[in-house]
Formats: C-alpha cells, structure tokens, sequence
C-alpha cells in the first residue's frame, strides 16, 4: 500500500528491502498507470509499506516513505517510485556532542531521545565498553555506525522505529535456511572476495620535524594475494613502537579476504538484518553460517534476495586508532547555538544601540 491505497493488483515489479544501517535500504515500484487512477495521487513522505507472510498476509515486510514520483513511458503509462526505510531520516539529523567515560549502549539511547523523538531503544542491548567520543557535525547515522564499529556491534531499525543493537555475529536464527532441496535457488558469488585486502601497511608519524616511518607486512598473505599497499598519516604518532602498533592492528584486519556474497531464495518470513542463517550447497562444499546484512523481496517473482558479510572482529588496538581521531576532533558549537555575533572592541558598527544601552566601549 501507498497511503494507505492497495496498489498490488497494478505493480509491474517492486523490490522492498531491509538491512542493518550500513546498508542502502531504497525500494523501488512500477506501477501501471494506464488508467491514470495514481496520477497526483501520491507525495513525497506518503507512507509505503509492504506485507506478505504465508497465512493472512498480515507481516509488514517493508516500511518507509516515498522519496520520489517519476512518470515513464511516454509520460503517464506507467509509474516509478521509489522510497527510503525508516533508517534514511538519521541522515537528516546532525549531531554535535562529547561522551566520556560513557557505555556504548548509553550513548546510543541517549543519541536516540536527544536527535529521535519518534524513534525508540527498547531493543539496544547492554554494552558496558566505556568510550570517549565526540561527535561534530555528524549525522547520526555515521555516529552510529561509528559507534558499531567501537562495540563490534550491528544496528537496524524495526517497522515501528525501534533502534536493535546487538553484538555482531550473536544472533543465529535456525528458522532460516538456505539449501537446494528447499529455498535456494541460485547462489550468486557467495565466497571471499580479496579486493580490499591490504597487507603492506606503511605508517607515517611525526616528531618534531622529524618523520617516524614503520612497515607492517603479512609475507604469506603478498604470497597468496600480491602485495597490496596502504598507507596511514598521522601526525599524533610519534615515536617507532607506535606506529608499529597501528600498522600491525590494522594490517590484522585487512591482510585476509572477507566472506561475502548473496544468495536468491524463495520468500522467508521471520528473517532479521543481522542474523546468523545457514547456507548448504553441496557441490560448492559449501556449510556454514553466514552473517546476513541486508535481504530484498522482488515481486511478481517472489523471490528473496540475501546479501551476507562475515566480518572480524575489528581488534581492539585499531579501535583505540578510530578512538584517537574521533577524539582529536574540536567542538566549536557545543551549545547548538543557531547565530553568531562576532565584533572586534575596535569597531562599534555591528553594535546594536538599544540592546547595549549599559555597555560603555
């Protein structure tokens, strides 16, 4: 439905997804218009939502609200819309703020009553990792994902805008399952894929005017993949056993492929962003569970799209490295103040008369 109108006997094609909030969560509708019956009907911020389960089709699947109306085909014939989750509002909201000593799991409610006066917590489960961070000009969406990445966690947002918070790879869902004498229809690159890998970290620091230069390097991981370079400048690192720290984290969490990949699958009911799910494909010896990021459900064919990414867990020392530069960042709005009024004592021309009567310069 679009406002509330039942559109599912005019849909050409639509693809509805949800994913945690690292992902693009944008559904798209061809819609029959040869009747004109839509023509204006529609807005922008006009609620989508999309049900489907295996009974009373009652199990919203998708929510969001529409983005954008174009007419194709010669002008009327037919309808593309296209609208965003829930979760594309917390780029809209900007964050300006400082948390020290602070739990994960406490800054993001707090984040969330603060910026999201619509939206809920009640699923941000406890984290007590304690953190200084400081948010400038942010949108939300980035600081929490920024605060994701501190606390090895995944993030989505529910039908109802409640914000789940959970610990990355702890959620395993055993209802569903991908295998070929089932729901698997088609495996589509499901594997590692090398491109990001980087095992030739050169770290560049400075003290005084002299540089501070290491090189972390995996020799097993150049023999398998190549050397693949990258290179880390910053200035807060001075000294030799510094830099060696930050290169060898950071080459800990790029010298290895991550497992990635979608499958196709006949539709799923009860399948969440974030769960752990089983795929069995016995030719591609393939058995294991897979972190699943994002899914799409495609009408008419009735089909689901599932992108999986098993991630490491980002290790503590190159955290701290996220830690540092978030920290180094300076709040020049702290109050959220929407004006300024900067005057030099030497010049009384931006001084308001009336409003300074008791002020003698």
């Amino acid at each position: 439905t679009i406002k509330g109108t039942d559109i599912s006997d005019f849909i050409l094609s639509a693809s509805f997804p949800h994913g945690i909030i690292t992902e693009e969560l944008v559904c798209e509708i061809n819609l029959d218009n040869s009747g004109e019956d839509f023509t204006n009907a529609f807005k922008a911020r006009d609620t989508i939502q999309f049900k489907m389960d295996f009974s009373d089709g009652t199990t919203v699947q998708f929510k969001g609200e529409v983005e954008e109306i174009k007419a194709i085909e010669g002008g009327f014939f037919n309808l593309k819309i296209k609208g965003a989750h829930f979760t594309a509002q917390l780029l809209d909201v900007m964050v300006t703020a400082e948390f020290i000593g602070a739990q994960i799991s406490v800054i993001k409610t707090t984040l969330i009553a603060d910026h999201l006066p619509d939206f809920t917590s009640t699923n941000v489960e406890e984290n007590e990792t304690t953190i200084d961070i400081k948010f400038v000009n942010k949108a939300l969406l980035d600081c929490l994902i920024e605060l994701d990445i501190q606390g090895d966690e995944d993030t989505y947002i529910d039908f109802d805008k409640d914000i789940h918070t959970f610990k990355r790879e702890s959620k395993q869902n055993l209802n569903i399952h991908f295998t070929p004498d089932d729901s698997l229809i088609q495996l589509r690159g499901l594997g590692t894929d090398s491109a990001e890998v980087r095992n030739k970290i050169t770290v560049y620091g400075e003290v005084g005017d002299l540089p501070v230069i290491h090189v972390s390097e995996d020799s097993a991981s150049q023999t398998t993949f190549r050397t693949k370079e990258s290179v880390i400048t910053d200035n807060t690192i001075i000294d030799e056993a510094q830099a060696k720290t930050v290169g060898d984290a950071s080459q800990t969490q790029l010298k290895d492929p991550k497992s990635q990949g979608s499958v196709l699958s006949l539709f799923w009911t009860g399948i969440n962003p974030g769960d752990k799910a089983y795929v069995i494909s016995n030719p591609h010896k393939i058995h294991d569970l897979f972190r699943i990021v994002k899914f799409t459900f495609r009408i008419p064919e009735e089909t689901l799209e599932v992108f999986f990414n098993q991630e490491r867990s980002i290790p503590k020392l190159f955290k701290d490295r996220i830690k540092k530069d978030l920290a180094q960042e300076r709040i020049v709005n702290p109050f959220n103040m929407t004006h300024s009024f900067n005057f030099t004592f030497d010049n009384e021309n931006k001084i308001d008369g009336a409003a300074s009567a008791d002020i003698v310069v």
